[in-house]
């Protein structure tokens, strides 16, 4: 196996880290409810994350000489970078969301037409909720990678 990445699959992977997110927010926008609102009032705190995100596509995996493309151990990036977006879309698509009218349901079972089923939303929360877990474990192992990918870039451009 190679150990740079190839060009398609970093810019893919970046491109995921940055339509992702819209991609599930407009998923979410299905059927809003309370927990729209909720994220709408955490924005402060979901968008400086998105920045980042955004951050790492751009500058490690969209550039052609994106520190995450040229890295020795990017491929590591690329999988967090994928494992993070799925997860977000997964949230996105899976969370049960409602409103005082005391409805509460998922894109997933409003698109396959199992509105008002309590197996189908216990299932759906189920996978929003792996799905969060994979959206943050997958940010987090990202921004590590990234990070170490610069410091090791830093430490070959003081010793060049």
């Amino acid at each position: 196996m190679n150990a740079r990445v190839s060009a398609t699959a970093a810019v893919l992977a970046g491109l995921a880290l940055i339509f992702f997110p819209l991609l599930a927010l407009a998923a979410k926008l299905v059927f809003p409810g309370w927990m729209l609102v909720l994220a709408i009032w955490s924005s402060w705190m979901l968008l400086p994350g998105y920045i980042v995100q955004i951050v790492v596509a751009a500058n490690g995996l969209l550039r052609r000489n994106g520190v995450l493309r040229r890295a020795a151990g990017g491929w590591r990036a690329i999988i967090a970078a994928w494992v993070t977006s799925i997860g977000i879309l997964g949230v996105g698509f899976f969370l049960i969301d409602g409103g005082d009218d005391g409805r509460a349901e998922s894109a997933m079972t409003v698109v396959l037409g199992l509105t008002g089923s309590v197996q189908a939303g216990d299932v759906s929360m189920m996978l929003a909720l792996i799905s969060g877990f994979l959206w943050l474990a997958g940010w987090v192992w990202l921004v590590v990678e990234w990070i170490i990918q610069l410091v090791l870039a830093r430490q070959v451009r003081t010793l060049a």
